[in-house]
């Protein structure tokens, strides 16, 4: 079933209204046939224990286990046929143990229990939603399909790949290529691969009962992979049948497995991001599927570019397979375009449109094989580039929805101080790119509830107080650096608070944060790290002399992520160093292209020698919390490029909320002779077409649509237009 086909209303993880305070209650709903229903199946999904009862007689009792919230359970007792007339179906739901609770996910503190259900059969579709009864009381909807900490259900229909919000859709790879193939036929055509040949050798592999419930889905997936991947590596498969495929790119990929031969074919089968990934990673995607013959099975999406199959079963037996791999992300209409006479420039634009597009899902994920997540950091700069990029703007929406909501007073968002301002800035950001008031003014309450959380850990001459889990950056930073560098995000966000005060007073928005007196000299130390520095010049903090100084001097060097990389370009730029900061974006991004990136990494690392064998998750990071291989080669935060291309490149600077007002000044760095591309705006798609005629002339035309006015524009190299 195609996401394109299905209309029916998903169903919703739900429970009573006291959460965890009542962890044993009747889960109800009555329903009406109006003439009998054959084909009648009921799957459920919940933490805990349930006892299933239709019109008061017991189906079946399924005890409690931590993988009970971790897939589609059948209820196999249920008749396979609903008579005419009126029914009560019942879930006697018993939970003992919750979703655990640490700093990290506080802003899921409402969700440590829920129960999800389909009934379905032909012609009749029942889900779980807040129609049903909670012991006398209705049933309180926890969180959509596929929202944390559930996460993605295994045994999930193909369509309910649309998720919660019924806004992600599958699409079809066609460049799918099979690199290795031992022990069977190998075809493709228009990426959909065929498997034939006769079993080597036959295999078992029993998943791991899950012990405990996690505090997100990717966690659990990560321990379950670990122990799926440690009982691979203790069979044998020397004999196996197996392929390796190379999808091109990396997607959010899920695959359709469709057994076409006489007999049940077992697969065991892993993903990775990078070849060195798939033979080495103790935590590599590592799934087991058994498909009896005509039968055609669905993955769940998963983050990865290279794929191996191993296929399983009685040696010398004849299998027939085929394969079709799709990418799935929220559909959206690309508005934001580039062409340039630059390869380079239009091939960063359209690596890091592609590392945007497939982040975004459920939420504005920060990468799609790690952590799957809305950290407020990762999408605040992943947003930079959606505004630029993409006509609807409605998941940074749920995004920031979920964490300013929920996260409640007391506790900082994703358990780190700065993720707090980082959050703030989002929404001053938002309404400056977007002019949305609306959605703004739904954040009133929450950001009221923050400003005022912040200001409780100010002091007059202290600015912000020290606080622990000061993040930053993902490199080695010094407390001393921490320090300061929380300075310069709070003045930066106290800058932005003002400005949006002032524009939308209905807000009633009390910014009263005392700021700390600090100079240069308290950023621009020799050991510091690029990020403190830059905080610094963007803040304000940093005298001009000081900061034309420093950006004029200074040579890329690690420790370094894309984080304080385009932070660098943006205050090259600020100071109309735009040639070197098109020089820092061709090191850093380039550098990745170079090394085969198809969309862009969490970290990077810029090496002197650049013969050396380079391992792009290890290596790629000074941070080391997550272990071996953790580092994602697809994080959203690092399609950034695209904000300085339609900023700088292309010229075009909103002047006032939501481009009713735009300057447009472009400029050519890196030889480059012509370039035109569209930026979108709320007012529709803007397009700017510039370029050095046969005289040498620099030219420029503009279509804006109706309501933006265009109050400057000029060539900053040529200025006659």
């Amino acid at each position: 079933m195609d996401t394109q086909q299905f209309n029916l209303k998903l169903p919703l993880w739900v429970w009573h209204e006291d959460r965890e305070h009542r962890p044993s209650f009747k889960l109800s709903r009555k329903f009406k046939l109006d003439q009998e229903v054959s084909g009648a199946a009921l799957h459920v999904s919940f933490t805990g224990s349930a006892r299933v009862l239709l019109d008061g007689v017991l189906v079946e009792e399924i005890g409690e286990r931590a993988g009970n919230a971790g897939e589609w359970l059948t209820v196999a007792a249920l008749p396979g046929v609903l008579q005419e007339g009126e029914h009560e179906l019942s879930l006697e739901l018993s939970c003992s143990a919750f979703v655990p609770l640490a700093e990290v996910n506080y802003y899921l503190w409402n969700r440590r229990v829920g129960a999800i259900a389909y009934l379905q059969g032909d012609g009749f579709w029942l889900v779980t939603d807040e129609s049903w009864q909670a012991d006398d009381a209705q049933a309180a909807v926890i969180c959509r399909l596929g929202e944390e900490p559930f996460g993605d259900l295994e045994n999930s229909p193909a369509a309910f790949v649309a998720g919660g919000y019924g806004d992600i859709e599958a699409y079809d790879l066609n460049s799918t290529t099979v690199i290795e193939a031992a022990e069977l036929q190998a075809s493709v055509a228009n990426g959909v691969v065929g498997l034939s040949g006769s079993h080597g050798q036959d295999g078992t592999l029993v998943k791991p009962e899950q012990e405990q419930l996690e505090l997100f889905y990717h966690l659990r997936k990560q321990n379950e992979w670990k122990a799926m991947r440690s009982l691979q590596r203790e069979m044998n498969l020397t004999a196996a049948s197996s392929v390796t495929i190379d999808l091109q790119a990396e997607y959010n990929c899920r695959f359709t497995a469709s057994n076409h031969g006489t007999e049940r074919v077992k697969l065991l089968w892993n993903g990775a991001e990078s070849l060195h990934e798939l033979a080495h990673y103790e935590g590599c995607i590592t799934e087991w599927l058994e498909i009896a013959p005509g039968e055609t099975q669905y993955t769940l999406p998963q983050g990865c570019r290279y794929i191996q199959l191993f296929v399983l079963g009685e040696a010398g037996h004849p299998f027939e397979l085929e394969l079709k791999f799709q990418s799935v992300h929220v559909a959206l209409r690309q508005a934001g375009k580039l062409s340039s006479d630059s390869e380079r420039l239009n091939e960063i634009f359209e690596v890091s449109a592609h590392t945007s597009r497939i982040c975004h899902q459920i939420g504005l994920w920060d990468g799609i094989k790690r952590d799957r997540l809305n950290w407020t950091f990762d999408f605040y700069l992943a947003a930079k580039s959606c505004y630029f990029l993409w006509e609807d703007t409605k998941v940074i929406r749920r995004a920031v929805r979920e964490l300013g909501i929920e996260t409640p007073s007391g506790h900082w968002m994703n358990s780190i101080c700065e993720y707090t301002l980082w959050w703030l800035k989002t929404v001053c950001e938002y309404y400056a790119q977007t002019g949305d008031k609306s959605f703004v003014l739904e954040m009133k309450e929450p950001l009221q509830r923050h400003i005022a959380w912040v200001g409780q850990n100010t002091e007059h001459g202290v600015g912000i107080l020290p606080q622990d889990g000061v993040l930053v950056e993902w490199v080695p930073l010094t407390d001393e650096e921490r320090a300061v560098a929380l300075q310069a995000i709070y003045a930066l966000t106290r800058a932005d608070l003002l400005k949006l005060a002032a524009a939308m007073p209905e807000l009633e928005l009390a910014i009263d944060w005392p700021l700390r007196t600090l100079s240069s000299a308290d950023f621009m130390q020799d050991p510091y790290a690029l990020a403190v520095k830059v905080l610094g010049i963007a803040s304000c903090y940093v005298s001009d002399e000081a900061a034309i100084a420093f950006l004029d001097s200074y040579e890329l060097e690690d420790p370094l992520t894309p984080l304080s990389a385009f932070q660098l370009a943006e205050c090259l730029s600020r100071y109309g160093r735009h040639e070197r900061a098109y020089e820092i974006i061709t090191a850093v991004w380039g550098g990745m292209l170079d090394n085969g990136a198809t969309t862009f990494w969490e970290s990077y690392t810029v090496r002197a020698d650049a013969g050396a064998k380079r391992d792009f998750h290890d290596a790629l990071t000074t941070y080391t919390a997550y272990g071996s291989y953790r580092m994602s080669l697809c994080h959203a935060w690092s399609s950034t490029p695209v904000k300085w291309i339609g900023e700088v490149v292309l010229g075009v600077q909103p002047l006032s909320p939501g481009y009713s007002t735009v300057r447009i000044t472009p400029t050519p760095v890196g030889g480059i002779r012509s370039c035109s591309g569209t930026v979108n705006t709320p007012h529709g798609d803007l397009n700017v077409q510039w370029y050095y005629d046969a005289d040498g002339e620099f030219r420029i035309v503009v279509n804006a649509p109706p309501g933006v006015t265009v109050i400057e524009m000029a060539g900053s190299e040529q200025p006659s237009v």
